[in-house]
């Protein structure tokens, strides 16, 4: 790492900024509270940081290894976003081959910046480890004293990652399966329109609310309400004869398994028509932007409010609104038993104006979808279930056609600690919790991610 010219040493510049990054990583590690140990001797691996407790100083032989990657130039294909690293495939065998957790650390001492990823984690997959690529998120994977924590949970007592195991305690699982309660008939007409759009036509035409829950299969109308009835009065050419359910669910034949899935679906659509957009390209249903801009909430299975529409204002123009955020929800019918189920994956929509999809509509999901954690999801899909189930009529009471009841728990005899499995300890909100309040951090306690054995 030395050059001679004549008397004349020098230290070159790698050298420096490789220097540089180690130092950048001890003083961060210190800020942590925890102990850093540099390797003067080193195969692949830079240094230790030995874990303790910031409060008491205890110890527990908790170790993680790092290898230290310093640049002064931009990382490939940095951005504002993240970058990406590629690792020499001997140096992914020799991490790879640890029985402790290794982080490989990528930085920029000149600002202080530094960035990480467990490299066992990451490479696990066969064809990351192909590559040996890592992508790096710099929202997510700063290391700087905030990620203590998250270190913290990476290695258990013995230095390897972190599986908790189950412990005997009774526990209930709620599962994001809603039970629904189907129709015992369907409603079968001729009709000489062979095409959905021909049908709301002749709708909009005789009527004032076009109904969208039936299918068309050849010169045939299926519905679950009597045609006559409805909107659809004047779509059928000839009698109205009714099948039973049953006849589709267990009569064994695919295709008409698939048409009952999809007059499910479409119904589904029609029952929350009255405050529910369906956007077609995403395939999601999204809360409706209210009239005046206002944000909309409704109340949740434990009666606290949870936003389902939120305008979000430029800082710089505090009248212009930035993008709108709607809660919306993706699901899927799923027949156990004998018995229907509706699987709810709750998500989010983004809109410029309530309406028009926001031009940065991927970037807002995928920054969302980051930062959402478990108490973050549960809590949505307990609202959507609140909200189908018609809990104490959090919206205005409204006539369905498909039954909707709760969301299927299950017991167990063995629990696992929730606190063992945190990604990120910052994101510990209460399922529950009103997301009209602003985010918050909570002060998770730090000896209960770090206990001493006796």
């Amino acid at each position: 790492m030395f050059s001679a010219r004549g008397d004349v040493k020098k230290i070159d510049k790698s050298a420096h900024i490789g220097d540089s990054g180690i130092a950048l990583i001890h003083q961060l590690v210190n800020k942590m509270g925890f102990v850093w140990h540099e390797r003067k001797l080193d195969a692949g691996i830079d240094g230790q940081i030995e874990l303790r407790n910031p409060v008491t100083g205890e110890v527990g032989n908790r170790s993680i290894l790092v290898q230290s990657k310093a640049r002064e130039r931009p990382f490939a294909g940095e951005n504002d976003r993240g970058f990406h690293y590629l690792c020499d495939a001997a140096d992914v065998d020799y991490w790879m081959s640890a029985d402790v957790p290794v982080l490989l650390v990528c930085s920029h001492p000149q600002t202080g910046e530094a960035w990480w990823m467990y490299v066992q984690g990451w490479f696990s997959d066969p064809s990351r480890r192909a590559s040996g690529r890592i992508d790096f998120d710099k929202l997510t994977q700063r290391f700087d004293a905030e990620a203590g924590h998250r270190l913290l949970s990476l290695a258990d007592p013995h230095g390897r990652a972190h599986a908790p195991a189950s412990i005997p305690r009774p526990e209930t699982l709620t599962s994001n399966l809603l039970s629904i309660e189907v129709p015992d008939i369907i409603y079968c007409a001729t009709t000489d329109l062979r095409l959905s759009r021909e049908v709301m036509a002749r709708q909009a035409e005789t009527a004032g609310e076009a109904r969208g829950d039936f299918i068309l299969r050849g010169d045939k109308i299926y519905t679950f309400r009597p045609p006559e009835s409805t909107s659809l009065a004047a779509v059928p050419t000839g009698p109205t004869n009714v099948i039973p359910t049953d006849e589709w669910t267990n009569g064994g034949d695919p295709v008409w398994e698939r048409a009952l899935t999809q007059l499910l679906n479409f119904t589904l659509r029609h029952d929350v028509r009255a405050d529910c957009n369906w956007h077609g390209g995403r395939e999601v249903l999204y809360f409706r932007a209210t009239e005046d801009m206002s944000p909309r909430s409704i109340r949740s299975s434990t009666g606290r409010t949870r936003l389902v529409f939120n305008p979000k204002y430029k800082k710089a123009a505090p009248d212009e609104i930035s993008y709108c955020q709607h809660a919306a929800l993706e699901w899927q019918f799923i027949a156990i038993d004998g018995a229907w189920h509706c699987a709810l994956t709750p998500t989010y929509h983004y809109t410029r104006d309530g309406h028009r999809d926001s031009l940065f509509l991927s970037d807002l999901l995928a920054g969302i979808k980051r930062l959402d954690r478990n108490p973050a999801v549960y809590g949505q899909t307990r609202m959507w279930a609140a909200y189908l189930h018609d809990d104490d009529n959090v919206l205005d009471p409204r006539d369905t056609v498909l039954g909707y009841g709760t969301l299927l728990t299950f017991e167990s005899d063995r629990g696992i600690d929730d606190t063992a499995w945190l990604a990120d300890p910052r994101k510990t909100a209460d399922a529950d919790d009103d997301q009209d309040a602003p985010d918050t951090h909570s002060n998770q306690d730090e000896l209960t991610l770090f206990e001493v054995e006796p």
